[in-house]
Parts: structure tokens; sequence; C-alpha cells
């Protein structure tokens, strides 16, 4: 099985173009699944044939009772059921088990989001004198200014940005190419990071990488998210607060002040108008609030 998995990993990487971050995602998922399948079946190789609806049903117990969040388990049932849909279409299985198995019913959560106010103290909290505070200050600008999500943003090459037309270039899920616009201030600090940077390591090359580190390479998940939650402390913002939170940001504030859902969802790179919908949910919760505070008989 865990060949067939290995052939599984490189058909979404080569057919089907998903990103290295989540192919890695998969392969985490489905190799837990495997060795569950191991253990359930009394230690010998697992083997595609003899899973059936059961066996899934038992891997999803044995996951609530690990204590994990039904939207973790939800998402790695779809990677199984992926997986198993894979295999029926090939031929190495003569049914799909995973097409009878429901995910579990979650609670509909609300993305965290900065206000206004958090978003320009957090976009103010860092110094930039120095290559690392202005290279901070034009990430985070940029991902409130543009909606990027994290891997979208260390992806990007030089010649991912036009500063002419103030615009960038994104490579989003599914190696989707879509335009974003991008606002003055975070035109500004990255002007200003790159001036930077070319008295660190020399004028950059056109396919180099927009953001580096100390060493001058590229910039990695975790000191983007290491340096957001530095500026959230520095901001006196709370903690918990990820980059994916200024995605939610740009999107709840675009909403707010106006901006068409359709606009939004292009901007943000959503395959579906419903996972943009999510954003109406925050504004109307933000709506019964200023009621609820306001007005003299809400009884709310």
């Amino acid at each position: 099985m865990q060949e067939m998995i290995k052939e599984y990993l490189r058909h979404l990487s080569l057919r089907r173009r998903y990103s290295p971050h989540t192919v890695a995602a998969y392969g985490r998922d489905l190799a837990e699944f495997e060795g569950f399948i191991r253990e359930y079946g009394g230690g010998g190789p697992a083997q595609p044939g003899s899973i059936d609806r059961l066996t899934v049903r038992s891997w999803l117990a044995w996951l609530s009772r690990s204590g994990r969040a039904r939207s973790t388990i939800n998402r790695k049932l779809a990677a199984v059921k992926s997986f198993l849909a894979f295999l029926h279409r090939e031929g190495r299985v003569e049914s799909n088990p995973g097409v009878s198995v429901r995910s579990l019913r979650t609670q509909r959560r609300l993305p965290r989001y900065l206000s206004a106010e958090q978003a320009e103290a957090l976009m103010e909290s860092f110094g930039r004198e120095d290559l690392r505070g202005a290279c901070a200050a034009a990430m985070i600008e940029l991902f409130y200014s543009s909606g990027l999500r994290l891997s979208e943003l260390v992806g990007l090459n030089v010649s991912s940005y036009d500063t002419a037309r103030r615009m960038v270039r994104v490579m989003g899920k599914g190696s989707k190419e879509r335009l974003v616009p991008v606002g003055s201030a975070a035109a500004a600090a990255i002007a200003a990071y790159l001036d930077r940077r070319e008295s660190s390591f020399g004028a950059p090359g056109r396919e180099d990488a927009l953001f580096v580190g100390r060493s001058g390479r590229r910039i990695d998940r975790r000191q983007v998210q290491r340096l957001v939650a530095e500026g959230c402390r520095r901001a006196g913002i709370s903690r918990g607060t990820s980059p994916h939170a200024l995605r939610h940001s740009f999107a709840t504030h675009l909403l707010d002040r106006g901006a068409e859902l359709l606009a939004i969802r292009e901007m943000l790179g959503h395959a579906s108008l419903d996972t943009t919908q999510k954003y109406t949910h925050v504004s109307v919760e933000r709506l019964k609030e200023t009621y609820r505070q306001a007005h003299p008989r809400s009884g709310m």
C-alpha cells in the first residue's frame, strides 16, 4: 500500500499540479491511515483490497477518541476518500468503500480577522531601518493589501511584482495564476525593502525570490509565521493571530466597505463562491454586534 500511496502523491503533484505543501499534507494523512490499517489488521502489510466501509469508520472513531478536532478528521477523511477513489479508477480495488462514508458535522467557525485599527498597528510594528524590519513590514503590508495565502507569498519571485502597474502575479492552488492589486502603502514598503536588499545583496534577478532572509535565501513559512507573531506582540494584539488572519482581514474589510463578493473571490483565488461567502457571515455578525451595542431596545 505504501507504493500505491507514493504513486498517488506523484499523481497529485504531476497530473493535478497540487502544491508541494498540499501533497505533503496528503502524504502525512495517508501514512497515518496506512499505519492504522496495519495495526487494525494485526500488524501485517496493509492491503487496499481489505479496506471496507467498516475499516474507514473504525479509523474515524479512532481519530475521534484520540481527541482530533472534527475539522481535522474531515480533512483527513477527504484525503483518504480521494486516495480510494484513485485506486478504484486505476482498477486497483473492485469498489470504493469511501463513497458511503460521510464527513462529520462541524459547527461553522467564523474566520479570525483583525479590526482596521489592529491591522494598522501591525503594519507599523516593525522599524524599517534594517533589512529584517523592512522585509517584515513589506510582507505584512502585502498580506493585508492583496490577501495572499502564506504559500503564495513565500513563492513570489521578483518578476511576480509589477512595480509600474502595482500588481502582483500569484500562483495559487492547482497552479492557477491570478493578478491582484497592490495598495500604495504596500508598494512603498516593498520599494523600501528592495532598496535595503540591494544594498545588502546586490540587485536581484527577475527570477530570484522576492522575499529573502538574512542569508539572502528565500524566506520560508516558519520565518514568516514568527515575524507575524512578533509583530502582533509589538502591536499588543492577542496571541494566536496567524498570517492567514491578514488574508481574512483583507476580505472582511473589503466587504465591509462595499466591494462585490465576486471581485473578492477573484482576488482571493477561491474556486467556489461558497468559500468566499463565509465573509458575509463575519459582516452580519459585526452588524448585529453594532446593533446590540447601539440600539436602546435591541433586546439582543
